[in-house]
Order: C-alpha cells, then sequence, then structure tokens
C-alpha cells in the first residue's frame, strides 16, 4: 500500500495520526505532567515560602518538637497511609490542612478513603530511595525532593476509577491555577506528587469568609 503513496501523502497521513492521538488524550493529564523544569520550579518555591530541608532524623523529631511540622495519623476515615515508614509521618501545618480538606471532599463524593503513599522524608532517607529507583529525585541540589521540606506529598492512582482521577485533576489544576500548590502527575509510579504553598491557608480563610456572607 506504501508503494502508491507519494513521500507527501504518506507526511500528511503520519501527521494526522499524530494529531489525533494527542487529541485523545485527556487534556488535565497533559497539564499535570512532569517536564524537566517542573523540580526546579518547586524548589524556587520552597526558598520563596522560606522552607528548610530536613536533613535526618534529629532534626525531623526536631522539628516535630518544635511543632513545625504536624504529625499523621496512619489511617482516619477520609485518608489511610500505605507504606509510610511511622518516623515519617509528618507535613507540615498547611500540608496536613489541604490533606484533610481534600480527602473529605474525596471520601464525600466517591465513598472511600485516599490512598497516600509519601509524605515528609529526610535527605538521607532519600538517598536510601535513590539508591532503590533510579527515578526517584535527588537528595540534595537545585532540583532536589520536595518532600524534604516537608510540604508535599504523593496520593496514589492505583484503584481510582476513571471519574475519580478526571475528580482529582480537576480540584488540583485548579488550585494551582490559582496559585496555591504545584502538582504533577506521575504515571510510572501512578501517583499525584503535590507540594502545597505556604499560602494555602489563606485560601481556606477566603472560603471560610465567603460561607459566612452567605
Amino acid at each position: 500500500m506504501l508503494g502508491y503513496l507519494t513521500m507527501g501523502m504518506f507526511q500528511t497521513i503520519l501527521a494526522a495520526c499524530v494529531l489525533i492521538c494527542f487529541l485523545a488524550a485527556p487534556a488535565a493529564a497533559a497539564s499535570l505532567r512532569g517536564y524537566p523544569g517542573a523540580q526546579l520550579i518547586q524548589n524556587e518555591r520552597a526558598d520563596a515560602d522560606r522552607l528548610s530541608r530536613l536533613e535526618d532524623r534529629t532534626m525531623l523529631r526536631r522539628f516535630a518538637r518544635l511543632q513545625l511540622i504536624d504529625p499523621i495519623p496512619s489511617k482516619t476515615r477520609n485518608y489511610y497511609l500505605h507504606s509510610v515508614p511511622a518516623q515519617y509521618r509528618y507535613l507540615r501545618p498547611w500540608a496536613k490542612l489541604f490533606l484533610d480538606r481534600l480527602s473529605s471532599q474525596y471520601r464525600a463524593r466517591f465513598r472511600r478513603p485516599l490512598r497516600v503513599t509519601s509524605l515528609t522524608r529526610t535527605a538521607a532517607y532519600q538517598k536510601s530511595l535513590r539508591r532503590k529507583n533510579s527515578n526517584a529525585a535527588a537528595a540534595n541540589g537545585a532540583k532536589r525532593s520536595t518532600h524534604l521540606t516537608g510540604a508535599s506529598l504523593d496520593i496514589s492512582k492505583k484503584g481510582m476509577r476513571r471519574a475519580e482521577v478526571r475528580w482529582m485533576r480537576r480540584v488540583l489544576s485548579s488550585l494551582k491555577a490559582k496559585g496555591y500548590l504545584f502538582p504533577v502527575e506521575e504515571f510510572q509510579q501512578p501517583n499525584f506528587h503535590v507540594m502545597v504553598f505556604r499560602n494555602y491557608p489563606e485560601y481556606v480563610e477566603k472560603l471560610l469568609a465567603k460561607r459566612s456572607r452567605k
């Protein structure tokens, strides 16, 4: 069949196939896909938010004593932790607020809890992960993992139905557009990585103030 096509005709057909494949892909998914500069952007925001990176468990415990990070229960009505070591079950207060609100909304809509697979990490822990998984972010440098800040978490897509994934994309995309977080949808390890910005409580305050005026 190809023998009867001119090169121009073949290129036109190939271009059309590429276009069809592009249009068939979910737009929201493309908007949350990771890209080379995503890690750098997150770290720049972490610096702007004046977030320290946790070097080791001694530093993590000190931050917990100072209430700079909050403990996260292993299981609640709205979410549960999967394969998160007990010593790393912490988040920054505003990231915990985000998890509490998002999981409550998810539970109300889909009648089941969120599966959370990663919270705070230390540089030492990140190095051990990187030895096991070459795709894991670095433990130092401009593109290091933002889990070291305590402001990032991973929400698993495993077991999510299509409607649930689409809902999550819409919610995260909306909050990203408003400037309250930076989400990345990952596919090799199916999850949503979310870095929550320090200004997230302002968003909640605005919502509560708006409701009180009604």
